[in-house]
């Protein structure tokens, strides 16, 4: 008996069991090698921010560097309020419900806006699971370099480039796939400039830590990762289905 007449409760079991064969197909094993990537280095930073591992030795050093050299300016703190504005839990909420709403009816498929709605959603509760779990311990120095951090002890990783990242990744696939090279390249590097602008914001502010930035750009690129799987699974089963010959 296949698990379609076992009746729509059982319709997930057969999503999962799509999506991991998709996962794991030949031609696919780079992304689940990068996936797997990603998920090891981020639990590896994760324990050694829990532990304080050599892992954190440049995070005090970092907000030094930012806060005496770093020239600050009316224009820049401005810039930076408003990045931390934008990227709030709330506003990537939003956002992600417009941008899934609007690619949606581009794409003329609910399913592209729930990926967008559910790869954002995933990351941002990630995160704050993982900021319950990870408890980063404090040294003199990283309280010298860092006052305003000194009581806080869950900030890895960081919400807003993990919730800015996954939304602009997953906005970029939807809109580059089956594009050019060169414009999925420039999708890419427009990415990769949001995530730096807004880690840059964190530190700039004094809200995270180096380690908190990198650990939500890592958790960013998960999601991003699975939620691109998602997508050109059902794809290439809808391209299957259609290419099939029909029995007489």
């Amino acid at each position: 008996m296949s698990l379609s007449t076992l009746g729509p409760s059982h319709s997930w079991a057969s999503e999962l069991l799509l999506f991991i064969r998709g996962l794991f197909r030949g031609w696919r094993m780079p992304t689940a090698l990068g996936l797997l990537g990603l998920v090891l280095v981020l639990t590896w930073l994760a324990i050694g921010v829990h532990v304080h591992g050599w892992v954190t030795v440049f995070d005090a050093a970092t907000a030094c560097w930012i806060g005496n050299s770093v020239h600050r300016s009316h224009g820049l703190d401005e810039a930076s309020l408003i990045t931390a504005w934008l990227g709030s839990p709330v506003k990537v909420a939003a956002f992600g419900l417009i941008g899934g709403a609007l690619l949606a009816w581009r794409a003329g498929s609910l399913r592209t806006g729930a990926v967008v709605i559910g790869t954002v959603a995933g990351a941002v509760l990630a995160d704050t699971a993982i900021k319950v779990v990870v408890y980063r311990p404090r040294t003199e120095a990283e309280i010298h370099a860092l006052p305003s951090l000194s009581a806080e002890h869950h900030s890895f990783p960081s919400g807003h480039v993990a919730g800015i990242g996954a939304l602009l990744g997953i906005i970029a696939v939807c809109i580059a796939a089956g594009r050019s090279r060169i414009m999925q390249a420039l999708a890419t590097v427009l990415v990769v400039a949001g995530v730096v602008i807004v880690s840059f914001s964190r530190l700039y502010l004094g809200f995270h830590w180096l380690s908190d930035v990198i650990g939500g750009a890592l958790l960013a690129g998960v999601f991003v990762i699975l939620g691109t799987v998602t997508l050109t699974t059902r794809s290439d089963q809808s391209v299957r289905a259609g290419s099939a010959p029909v029995a007489a």
